[in-house]
């Protein structure tokens, strides 16, 4: 360790760099620590001398490397000193950053401010954001955000990002596509009337448009998506953008579904007709789609008792004063609380066990 990065340890910065650089609401400490470490001409392991302890600091190639692949985390001292530098409080920053307030590292003996970088993020994707949107911010490099989705859709700017930089790190645009733009608002209205349900339900949704599309990926209304966003069809990374739609039509069954509360034959069955019309609108073959469906359906054949509990409310992060009862009113069968889990795309669980990419031969 250098004498700088010895004084910043013991005695720690006195006061900000010279050279202002506010962070992005939802960014990933890395991409803010590069972007500061830019803006005062500096490396990137120059500046993480300053912050603390870390071992990515012995190989500065890899540590310049990883704002676009992993996250940074660190320790209470870690997080006081990086607040210094960049001129604001350590609760400032856990409010725009959203790792410094969920992964704190755990104290070490002592004061010694302590960073690690490791080579995949605790939680959620690192995801563009709109280069658009980063030009209003005045920035004029990537920025980073930490995401519980692979994707993220700008409204304002009708651009798609991915952790896949489809389309580029600015983003791919969407005004060849405002059917996926419409079922990205359809799915944030399913999370807001319904919280927690609402967006497991939607990575329902998801898995069975999955399977669908990796059964049958010529489906021609996905093709023409993909080609209408200059992209070549078939391809994983694509899969999100033209699955949308579908998945979006396919959540608001699974609701009246589980809003209905009824199980028995006839029930089942009028429901699977009526997928089984919008399938064929669709040109998705129900001979190979009902597998999925029949498969949610099983996971779901008993009724929820009571409106969403404590238990439940405690393991989403949703609190029990002021919540709506539109929320209050749609809880997920047991079928589904026993299997649910994160997918591999989307950040909320789903009782459906495959994952995009997986082969066809393994759903």
């Amino acid at each position: 360790m250098g004498e700088q990065a010895a004084q910043a340890w013991l005695f720690g910065p006195r006061q900000p760099l010279p050279v202002h650089v506010p962070p992005v609401w939802g960014e990933s400490t890395g991409s803010y620590v590069s972007r500061l470490a830019h803006g005062q001409g500096l490396q990137l392991e120059e500046l993480l001398e300053r912050v603390g302890f870390g071992q990515a600091s012995t190989d500065p190639v890899r540590v310049r490397a990883y704002p676009s692949t992993t996250e940074m985390y660190v320790n209470e001292q870690g997080l006081e000193y990086l607040a210094v530098l960049c001129g604001s409080t350590a609760r400032a920053l856990q409010e725009d950053l959203p790792s410094t307030a969920a992964h704190l590292l755990e104290p070490t003996a002592g004061t010694a401010p302590v960073w690690t970088w490791p080579w995949l993020p605790r939680q959620g994707h690192l995801v563009p954001l709109c280069g658009t949107c980063a030009v209003a911010c005045g920035v004029r490099e990537t920025v980073w955000m930490i995401s519980a989705d692979r994707w993220r859709v700008c409204l304002e700017h009708l651009r798609w990002t991915d952790s896949d930089s489809t389309g580029g790190e600015w983003g791919l645009s969407l005004k060849l596509l405002a059917e996926t733009v419409e079922a990205h608002r359809e799915r944030e209205a399913l999370s807001q009337r319904y919280g927690p349900s609402g967006r497991e339900l939607f990575a329902d949704a998801f898995q069975i448009a999955v399977h669908w599309w990796t059964h049958l990926p010529d489906t021609a209304r996905w093709v023409h998506r993909a080609w209408d966003a200059g992209l070549e069809a078939q391809t994983v990374p694509t899969a999100p953008l033209v699955l949308m739609p579908e998945a979006a039509a396919v959540a608001m069954r699974l609701a009246a579904f589980e809003h209905l509360g009824r199980r028995d034959g006839q029930a089942r069955t009028r429901w699977m007709e009526e997928l089984r019309s919008e399938m064929d609108q669709w040109g998705v073959d129900f001979s190979v789609g009902r597998l999925a469906l029949m498969d949610w359906l099983t996971r779901h054949s008993t009724s929820a008792v009571s409106a969403v509990g404590t238990a439940r409310q405690a393991r989403a992060g949703v609190p029990d004063a002021g919540e709506s009862q539109q929320v209050r009113g749609l809880r997920l069968s047991a079928g589904h609380e026993r299997a649910a889990q994160p997918t591999g795309v989307l950040g909320a669980p789903s009782c459906l066990p495959w994952q995009l990419g997986q082969p066809a031969c393994e759903m």
